[in-house]
């Protein structure tokens, strides 16, 4: 069944809510106003990147999962090497005493990471970029070379998709959560693409859903040891599964290929409260439980008693 309360219920459960919102929004705005300040930078050199720009941020589904948000700032110089504009910023950042209790080393970022709410852990990946003629910007990895990325445009392409896009990203990734986990799960980038190739055009969350299942399973069928390649949507060079572990990948797809069947079984389900429970099956405790009436015993016909006979006291029934 379609289950269209349902599916808005279950969308509403997984969104961040007021109170993470609020927090990240106060957080960026100190951040932001730093960086500026440090590097001499406008506003539009320090600017955010990934799922909280792209609106498809999901609340995390386990207490200790953790959400993040990626910070692009334009303060590499052309002159630096990938490890010593990743160590710059770190500097810059540790001159502030509070930012300086924060930082973790990531490869590609100086993390930020916060104390937990209820929404989980937060953290901030925090990026230097600098200019190059092949990409709008590039980005560096520690121990490795510069790499080539558009933020902008993939941010501008994600919203492009639509609203239906976004709604059913976000119960993806939840789904991906749930099954996958956040470690080995399959990055939200390269889900995200999937989804904008495979969603059909309903309007329907179950359908979107479902459809979209379909599409993924029936891409990754034919290619059971290693991913297919898959563009990036705005730097057609850069193939997002070339470093997809192929154990992870394999993980995916039979994770996929299962869903897909599920939620065909889920939709064509006639009956409401079994279409409730295949839908948290594949999308967990988030999905509302079905709350319709109670399924009462068949009323007696009128002239029978309709208390249950009781066996004699004096008799016992095996």
């Amino acid at each position: 069944m379609e289950l269209d309360d349902a599916f808005e219920t279950f969308f509403g459960a997984i969104a961040l809510g007021a109170l993470p919102e609020g927090r990240i929004e106060s957080a960026w705005s100190r951040l932001r106003e730093y960086l500026c300040s440090a590097y001499g930078l406008s506003d539009r050199d320090v600017f955010l990147q990934g799922s909280y720009a792209n609106d498809t941020t999901v609340r995390p589904a386990f207490p200790r999962d953790e959400y993040d948000v990626d910070v692009i700032t334009m303060s590499a110089r052309q002159t630096q090497s990938t490890d010593e504009a990743l160590q710059d910023l770190e500097g810059v950042l540790a001159r502030d005493g509070d930012y300086a209790k924060r930082i973790e080393r990531k490869t590609p970022c100086v993390r930020l990471r916060y104390a937990s709410d209820d929404s989980g852990y937060l953290h901030f990946d925090v990026v230097p970029a600098r200019r190059c003629d092949s990409a709008p910007v590039e980005i560096p990895r520690r121990r490795s070379s510069w790499k080539e990325n558009d933020p902008e445009g993939y941010r501008n392409w994600c919203r492009s998709q639509g609203s239906q896009f976004i709604r059913t990203v976000r119960m993806l990734k939840r789904w991906r959560d749930i099954h996958q986990g956040q470690r080995r799960g399959v990055r939200s980038v390269v889900l995200q693409v999937l989804v904008a190739q495979a969603m059909p055009f309903v309007a329907r969350d179950a359908h979107a859903v479902a459809g979209t299942f379909d599409g993924i399973a029936t891409a990754v069928a034919g290619h059971p040891d290693a991913p297919p390649p898959l563009p990036h949507p705005t730097l057609r060079r850069e193939d997002l599964t070339a470093n997809w572990p192929d154990s992870y990948y394999q993980t995916f797809r039979e994770h996929i290929i299962q869903a897909s069947r599920d939620a065909r079984e889920a939709l064509a389900d006639p009956d409401e409260a079994s279409s409730h429970r295949h839908w948290r099956r594949l999308f967990g405790d988030d999905f509302p439980l079905y709350s319709g009436p109670s399924r009462q015993p068949p009323q007696p016909p009128p002239g029978y008693p309709s208390v249950p006979q009781q066996p004699p006291r004096s008799r016992w029934y095996g």
